[in-house]
């Protein structure tokens, strides 16, 4: 990604107040904003997928990727 478009998507998310930005010298460093997150997270699976769990993530990373690589075959 060119550090333009980084920038860029970086300072929305920074905007919305998923992230939170510290400068030291020349270097930015972004850190998530967990409550926001997750309360964004929250509110997509609410409102975005109807209540449905199924439409959440995936709790065991290993079932997710072995029934993609299932279904790929």
């Amino acid at each position: 990604m060119p550090p333009s478009s980084l920038t860029f998507h970086l300072q929305q998310l920074l905007h919305a107040g998923l992230v939170t930005q510290r400068r030291v010298s020349r270097q930015l460093f972004y850190a998530m904003v967990p409550d926001t997150m997750n309360g964004l997270v929250a509110y997509l699976t609410e409102h975005c997928c109807g209540g449905n769990a199924s439409c959440g993530p995936a709790c065991d990373p290993a079932t997710a990727s072995a029934s993609k690589g299932a279904s790929a075959a």
